[in-house]
This record gives structure tokens, sequence and C-alpha cells, in this order.
């Protein structure tokens, strides 16, 4: 929504006066900032620093509370301190604060009691702890989750957080942390032996296939010259007897029409002659067409042969083309995993 869109929907709902609204809303896009409606009813705002960085500070944050219904804020990677804690305190409808990666303290969180409407705290590489939070936690009734970085909790501080404060989220849990670092060491132990057994697999390939190229490169190109030699003389033996099976099969029933015609009529000889005449047809096409099937079934059986042994030939100069191509890969998997495996080792000692 645009700066005036904006001003227009707060005149309407009579917040403040426009002029303080414009100024305001000026002074947080001077600084990179984005003011936004939360909702459609436009009854909460959200203003968004987190690409502002070091342009926004605490004194940046002093006029933030004339805006009006300030439900959301994020001040990302921003340089306020604890001091401009104590303007984000005056903000009474809030219900998300995001602190990430500023540098706060547990004392600043202090002047945070009181917002009574604050449902999220994000603290992620704060100066903050489990014991700010602690502290800071009683007063602000309403909230239900906080995040920290894993280096800022400890399992005790947690644990004494979830035994006051049981409705409270905080994340990370060295608990479901200390679990999930575990399954992570797993998975990458297991993905470590597997890219070892690959590694091991490409070496031999390599080894083997490799050496052979100088020799799979002539000798492709000769087994794919005699295939398709081979390949075209089959094609050719295949319409000569096509055409055989053809005319022993009309042969054939000519020859059974004439015998049923002649043993209707027994005493016709001319019936008699033509059925022998066919006869003598059929079985010289029939010797045709077995002598063309042997010629046009050796052909086959040499296609076979001569493709099989092509799709060999293809094959292993395919694996000696790609063996040191894999075997690099190979060798940039096993590396991958053991960083990997290394940065899983660690986290587990934390």
């Amino acid at each position: 929504m645009t700066r005036a869109a904006i001003l227009f929907a707060l005149c309407l709902a009579g917040t403040l006066h426009a002029a303080v609204n414009e100024a305001v809303l000026q002074h947080v896009e001077k600084l990179g900032g984005r003011v936004r409606w939360v909702s459609a009813e436009q009854k909460a705002l959200e203003v968004d620093f987190q690409f502002s960085g070091s342009k926004v500070s605490d004194a940046a944050l002093a006029h933030l509370p004339q805006l009006g219904p300030v439900t959301i804020l994020r001040l990302k990677k921003t340089a306020i301190t604890d001091a401009g804690l104590a303007h984000v305190a005056k903000l009474s409808q809030l219900r998300r604060l995001h602190l990430e990666h500023t540098s706060v303290t547990n004392a600043g969180l202090k002047q945070l009691a009181g917002l009574k409407q604050l449902e999220y705290l994000n603290l992620y590489e704060t100066k903050a702890d489990e014991i700010g939070l602690l502290s800071v936690a009683p007063g602000l009734p309403a909230l239900q989750q906080a995040h920290f970085h894993p280096r800022q909790v400890t399992a005790n501080g947690i644990s004494r957080i979830s035994k006051k404060l049981p409705n409270l989220k905080v994340w990370p849990s060295p608990a479901r942390e200390a679990v999930r670092v575990q399954k992570i060491l797993v998975l990458s132990e297991a993905m470590l032996k597997h890219a070892e057994a690959e590694l091991v697999i490409a070496e031999k390939d390599f080894k083997f296939y490799n050496p052979q190229l100088k020799v799979l490169n002539p000798k492709l190109a000769e087994v794919r010259k005699k295939a398709d030699t081979i390949r075209k003389a089959y094609d050719a033996a295949r319409r000569p007897t096509d055409e055989a099976r053809r005319k022993k099969d009309d042969l054939t029933r000519q020859h059974k029409d004439a015998l049923r015609r002649a043993e209707a009529k027994p005493e016709d000889e001319a019936l008699k002659k033509t059925a022998a005449d066919l006869a003598a047809k059929l079985k010289e096409a029939e010797q045709q067409y077995a002598k063309q099937a042997k010629d046009f079934d050796a052909k086959k059986k040499a296609d076979d042969a001569a493709q099989k042994t092509k799709r060999e030939i293809e094959e292993k100069h395919r694996r000696a083309t790609r063996a040191r191509l894999d075997l690099d890969l190979a060798k940039i998997e096993v590396e991958a995993a053991q960083k990997q495996v290394e940065y899983a080792r660690q986290a587990a000692k934390k």
C-alpha cells in the first residue's frame, strides 16, 4: 500500500492528525523501511526495517508510537541497542517483535515488560539469553513463542522456563536440538559411507575402462559399420521373404478351391488338370519360401548378434568416456560428505 493510501485510511479511522502521520511515514521510508496494513480491516500496521541495516538507530524509533496501531515490528540486522527498546515498549498493541541480529541484551529486554499483547519475540543472534527472557516473560502475559540461536540457550535454562511458563514455547530446545543433531550425524555418516562405496566403483571403472579408449574408439567405428551393413542386408531380405510367403499362401488357397471343384465333378478332367498344375506351382512356391525364410532367419540372427555387439561396445565406450568424469564427481561427493560429517560431529559435541 502506498504512503498516501495508508495516510488516507488513518485519517478515516481518526487515529492521528494527517500531518503527523505523513511525517512519520516519510521518516520510515527515508530509512528504507516499509509500512503496510496487516489485515483487510486496516486496524493494525506492520513496520518493516529488516532491510534498512545501520540506517535504523535507537533514535530512529522515537516517532513510531505516533504512527498508529503497530502490531508487527521488524528490526532484523538494524543498529538498535537497549536504548531503542525504550521506544518499542511504547507500542502498546505490539504482537510480534523481530530483533534478530541486533545488539540488545538481557538488560534491554526488561523494558519490554508491560507489552500485554506481545505474542512473538525473536532474539536470534542477539546478546540476550534465556535468563533475560525468564526475567521479562512474567511481564508479557500473551507471549507464546521466543526464538534464540542454539548458542544462546542451555538445557537447564529452557527447563526452568518450561516449569515456570509452560505455555511459552522456546526455540531451539536443547533437548530437541540434540536429537536433531544426532539424526543429522547418523544420516551424514550414512551418506559418507555411500559416497565412499561409489568412489571405489568409480576408481575400479576408471582403472579398467580408461586404458581401453584407444582400442574402443576404432573398434566402435568398425562394429557400427558392420552392424549397419548387416542391418541393410536383413532389411533387404524382408521384402522378398514377405512376397514368397504371400505367393505360397495365395497358391494354397487356389489349390484348395481347385480340389473342391475337382471333387465335386470327378468326371471333369480339366478341373483335375488345373488342380494338379496348382499343386506343382504350390510345391515350387513352398520350396522357394522355405529357402527365402531360411535366408531371412539367418540374416535376422546375424543382425541380432551384430546389434548386440554394437550395444555392448557402445556401453563400454560410454563408460570409458565417462570414467574420468565419474571419478572426479565421486571424489567431490566424498569430500562434501566428509565435510558434512565433520560439521555434524562438531555440532554433536557442543
